[in-house]
This record gives structure tokens, C-alpha cells and sequence, in this order.
């Protein structure tokens, strides 16, 4: 087995496990990603570390929970002295590169970790006024641009002339892929969009805001999701899942071009996502950063090598923290001090058959920061239930107090900071509708997790600054 393999990372925005069919999709809308996890190491529970795009990007570069750096919200990016998968991978040798957008890192960050950095380009519509949708619903429908011009198959094309003729073919490559799709607003090009027959779709369960988290109805409130129709709601669903099989093409297309020129047999291909989508489960669009159902949190990861001859599934618990250590020990790089991942070779191999017992994500802000938020009208926003969810913010600040959740097999149980508390049975409950955190007969699971959790607070801590010795 060779150890320095290519890395190639492809990272769909916002694509929640479910999405695909080799995590239970029963729409036809990922072929070639099905057949590449059939012969591929494919982990059926690994979930992200916070559900907003640059804290669990954060988080997958560093190998640390979002906490230790100060990672709460998208402005707050990794800096020069954090830990970094990258530049650990460009210090041993290896040339590297990343197509699409940043989302990560300082432009000083930035300019450490990539030998070639290249933004999105081409068009992606961010508003349709003329869609029959509610605007809450960030419905776009059919993307006017084709796809030739579209922005992600843009990412695409540039990775591919890179690895084509651009790179430094003595040197192994680590390449990472950021598409935006299937991230909402709910647009993609033809021939994709209308693929679904929209009879077809499944409605998610309906839930009960009143015994949730006051996000839910402060959201459904803002976004005006009362006036959704169970066909609006089926168009939203399909397009989000014709997002994916646009995405599930140029996942083909970008390993067709692997073996084409000959690469294949030495690149690893890492398919993963920062977090998931409501995508109209529990009557929401979108995402919010104090949410923890699966939806949200559970996310695909999937490591193709091609040393490994059988595909498996991996049904224990891993976090997306997890990934960095496991692509260094791979390619034989040092793992470094300070990361909180675990190799999940261990497993890979199957020495082990689980590394946790519970999965831990966190977001939500300090409550100091609740006479700071910014007025729907005080910048500009990428469309307008943009701002619809930002007046949410605004009239509601608590909705987004610190939140932290931990996840075994079967329960799962959330803390707010004001006190409010979410569990569920994940065995009973798999859409997580009935929250029983006030039920008298689960008081005792209950409390055994709070002291789980508790716990998981204290085992996250840093251990930064490093110290060699210890003395009274």
C-alpha cells in the first residue's frame, strides 16, 4: 500500500446524509455516488461539529471543536496559528489547491494552506420573484444560466484544468472541490430541474412547534411558512433533491476525469458536507445554528481508496473532526499536537468497532452579543428570505443563545443556555418530532444525560497552549 496518495476533497454545500441514496433516498437522484460508495468506505453516523458553513469547515481543518478557536459564526475563520490539515499536508511535500469558494480561512490563512486558490465563477440566480412560492420558501426553480455557465460546474471545469496541465506532477496534490449546491436558495439548471415528479414526493412528518425550541416558530413565523401548500412544499423538497443529482454529475464527471488521465489509481476521493438542510423537515427551509436534528447535523463522509478492493459501512458514531487526522495518518504525515479528531483508520481497518459514544455538535451565540445584531436592512442580503430570517434574529435575539448537543445510538439531548432542553428517542423517534425533555417517565435518561454532557464539556476543553511537563 502506497501512503502518499493524492487527496482529492469534494464538498457539497449543505447536503444532509438523507440526500443520497446510499443513506436511504428513495428518489433516483444519486447514481454515481451510490456505485462510488459500494466499493468505498462509507460511514452511515458522521456528523458535523457545529451546523453553520464556516465553523464545521473550521473545524474539519483544524481537527478541533469550533470552541477552541473561537469559530461561532461565518466571519470568525481559522488564522495563521490554528492547526491546519493543509498546511500540514504542504509541509510534507504534498502541492495543493482549492476551487470555489473560501469559507475557511483569513486571506493570511488562506495564502499559507493553497499553492492555487481560484473563487467561484459563472452565474447562479439568487431570487425568483415570478416563482408561485412563498419568498420565505428560497424557491428559485429552474436556474436560467445553463449549466455550462453555472457557477459549481464552473469549480468543477477549473479543478480539472489544474490537475490537467497546471499542477506540479512531481509532487502529490491535495485538491478540494466547494460546490454551493445543493445549498439553498432551491435552484438548479436544466436538464436537472423537473427530473422529480413532484406526486412523487414524500412529505416530512408534521411537528409541533409549540414543544420545540422557540428558532422553529420565530422561523416559521418570519419566513411565512403557514402560507406553504403541500405542493409548494413538494417543489422545495424536489428541487433540493435535483440539486444533489446535479451534484451527484459533477462528482462523475470530476472522477471520470480521474480515470481518464490516469490518477485514479492514486488519488483518494473524500466526499463530505459542512452540515445538512431542513429541506421541509419540520415545515422549514434552510438551516439555523442552534438546531441539532439529523437533518442538520448528519452529514455523508465517504473515503474512496483505491488500495481498498471491497467496499464497507461503518456503522459507529464519527465526527467530522475526525477526518483530518485520518487523511494524515493515511499518506503517513504527522498528526499534530492539539488535535482533538481521532483517526478513524483504527476503524477503517477494523481493529475497533466504535471510537465514541456520543457525537457532540454546539452553536448559538453568547448572550452579550444580543444588542449587536445587525437590522434586516443594514446590509445587504443574498436574497430576501435572507432577510426575512434575519428579521427573525432581530425581533427574537434568544433564538440563538449557545447551544450544545451530544447524540449516542439511540437518545439524543440538547441544552439551551435559557434553560430549555431537547430530548429524543432516535430508536422510537426517528424524525425527532416528539421532544420528551418535561416527560416525567424518561426524567432518569434525562438526567443521565445531562451529566453526559456535562462531561463532554469538560473532555472538549483545549489543551493549547502545549505543555511537556506537569509539576505541583
Amino acid at each position: 500500500m502506497s501512503p502518499r496518495k493524492n487527496i482529492l476533497l469534494l464538498c457539497p454545500d449543505e447536503m444532509k446524509a438523507t440526500a443520497l441514496g446510499c443513506y436511504g433516498q428513495t428518489q433516483p437522484v444519486s447514481p454515481f455516488i451510490d456505485r462510488l460508495a459500494g466499493k468505498s468506505v462509507r460511514f452511515e453516523q458522521c456528523h458535523t461539529v457545529h451546523p453553520k458553513c464556516s465553523p464545521s469547515r473550521a473545524a474539519l481543518v483544524t481537527g478541533q471543536y469550533p470552541h477552541v478557536g473561537g469559530h461561532r459564526t461565518l466571519d470568525l475563520l481559522v488564522r495563521p496559528h490554528e492547526i491546519n490539515l493543509v498546511r500540514e499536508l504542504r509541509d510534507a511535500g504534498y502541492e495543493t489547491a482549492l476551487f470555489g469558494k473560501n469559507h475557511t480561512a483569513t486571506p493570511e490563512t488562506l495564502a499559507a494552506m493553497f499553492d492555487r486558490h481560484e473563487p467561484d465563477r459563472g452565474r447562479h440566480t439568487l431570487e425568483n420573484p415570478s416563482h408561485p412560492s412563498p419568498v420565505g420558501s428560497y424557491c428559485v426553480g429552474q436556474e436560467p444560466a445553463p449549466r455550462e455557465e453555472f457557477r459549481d460546474s464552473g469549480n468543477t471545469d477549473a479543478a480539472m484544468r489544474w490537475l490537467r496541465s497546471d499542477r506540479d506532477e512531481t509532487k502529490p496534490f491535495f485538491a478540494w472541490v466547494n460546490w454551493n449546491s445543493p445549498h439553498p436558495p432551491y435552484g438548479v439548471p436544466a436538464p436537472f430541474y423537473g427530473q422529480i415528479d413532484r406526486a412523487s414526493v414524500d412529505l416530512p412528518p408534521k411537528d409541533d412547534p409549540s414543544t420545540k425550541a422557540p428558532y422553529q416558530r420565530a422561523l416559521g413565523q418570519a419566513y411565512g411558512m403557514d402560507a406553504m401548500t403541500a405542493a409548494d412544499w413538494r417543489e422545495m423538497i424536489a428541487t433540493y433533491l435535483e440539486m444533489t443529482r446535479f451534484i451527484d454529475a459533477e462528482v462523475e464527471r470530476i472522477c471520470g476525469f480521474l480515470e481518464e488521465t490516469g490518477l485514479s489509481q492514486d488519488t483518494l476521493v473524500v466526499i463530505w458536507s459542512d452540515h445538512g438542510d431542513f429541506a421541509g423537515e419540520h415545515q422549514l427551509p434552510e438551516k439555523w445554528d442552534t438546531s441539532f436534528y439529523d437533518c442538520i447535523t448528519r452529514v455523508p463522509l465517504i473515503i474512496h481508496d483505491p488500495d481498498e478492493a471491497e467496499g464497507k459501512t461503518i456503522p459507529a458514531l464519527v465526527e467530522s473532526i475526525d477526518v483530518m487526522p485520518t487523511l494524515l495518518e493515511r499518506v503517513g504525515a504527522e498528526v499534530p499536537r492539539g488535535v482533538q479528531g481521532q483517526s478513524l483508520q483504527p476503524l477503517i481497518r477494523g481493529e475497533v468497532a466504535a471510537i465514541r459514544d456520543v457525537v457532540f455538535c454546539q452553536g448559538g451565540q453568547e448572550p452579550e452579543m444580543f444588542d449587536r445584531v445587525v437590522p434586516p436592512d443594514g446590509k445587504p442580503r443574498p436574497c430576501h428570505a435572507y432577510q426575512l430570517k434575519q428579521e427573525a434574529l432581530y425581533r427574537t435575539p434568544e433564538i440563538n443563545i449557545r447551544t450544545k448537543m451530544i447524540r449516542g445510538e439511540r437518545w439524543k439531548y440538547i441544552y439551551h443556555l435559557n434553560g430549555f432542553e431537547e430530548l429524543y428517542d432516535l430508536e422510537s423517534d426517528p424524525h425527532e418530532i416528539q421532544n420528551l425533555a418535561n416527560d416525567p417517565d424518561h426524567a432518569t435518561t434525562r438526567e443521565k444525560l445531562r451529566l453526559r454532557l456535562m462531561r463532554k464539556l469538560i473532555e472538549a476543553e483545549t489543551v493549547e497552549p502545549y505543555q511537556d511537563y506537569l509539576e505541583s
